[in-house]
């Protein structure tokens, strides 16, 4: 399951620390790729066309299908980082945990 890392084959073997360079590395790679943004850019027009055009009248479905979107924009960061894992554990036994935390300036 890609909502948890704990099992995941690229983190086997590294401690706490390491694994959280890891991570931070495959986040630093998905945050390029355009689907991660694509939950904000629905959200952003449906606010514009619920502030417009009252698509949606009542305040609870409003903060219903709000709800909805964070929680798939949630889902998406974490399948698009599952994806990076792998590339960003070879890049981190590749460089160590000195460039990691150069790469992704923590």
């Amino acid at each position: 399951m890609p909502l948890f890392f704990t099992r995941h084959p690229a983190l086997a073997g590294l401690d706490r620390a390491s694994r959280r360079d890891v991570r931070r590395i495959a986040w630093y790679f998905a945050q390029r790729h355009w689907s991660v943004h694509a939950p904000a850019f629905v959200w952003i027009v449906f606010v514009l066309l619920h502030t417009r055009y009252q698509i949606v009248p009542e305040r609870r479905d409003y903060l219903l299908i709000t709800l909805v979107i964070f929680v798939l924009a949630v889902i998406n960061i974490r399948f698009h980082i599952a994806r990076y894992l792998k590339p960003a554990r070879a890049i981190f036994d590749t460089l160590g945990s000195a460039a990691a935390r150069t790469i992704t300036g923590r």
